[in-house]
């Protein structure tokens, strides 16, 4: 994969995340429904309300958010050759192996512990996966 198309699709994926994380911070805190509510089953809320959406009190979404506006900021130093680019793929790389891991137990805490699913969490965890697998790629030109 070339390094410019690569960094796109990072930095496509990263403000995706970030919408998808802010409105999930905003549906934390709301003492309304949110539109993804949409039965046991399926709910946002029910997720990103329980006791498994916070660490040390801090929402995950929080992080999540925190997470992919320094991955936009990075590969757009990189994007722009402000940045070491393989030192912004390899920080990539290794941010979305700590959220693959993550992602995992937060999947595990939806199906078997909360028996609900967030579709918004789920859009997150498919941005993870298409970022780990473009920094992969962009990594494998490095050597």
């Amino acid at each position: 994969m070339k390094k410019e198309k690569g960094l796109k699709i990072v930095l496509i994926c990263s403000i995706i995340a970030i919408l998808t994380s802010a409105y999930l911070l905003y549906s934390h805190y709301a003492t309304t429904d949110s539109f993804c509510d949409i039965n046991p089953s399926i709910s946002c809320d029910i997720v990103n309300r329980s006791l498994y959406s916070e660490i040390f009190g801090i929402p995950i979404s929080l992080m999540a958010l925190l997470t992919f506006i320094f991955i936009m900021i990075i590969t757009i130093s990189a994007l722009k050759n402000k940045m070491n680019y393989k030192k912004v793929i390899n920080i990539i790389y290794w941010l979305m192996i700590l959220s693959v891991i993550f992602a995992l137990y937060l999947i595990y805490i939806e199906a078997f512990v909360l028996y609900s699913i967030c579709p918004l969490c789920v859009v997150l965890d498919i941005l993870i996966l298409i970022i780990l697998i473009a920094t992969i790629k962009l990594r494998r030109n490095l050597k």
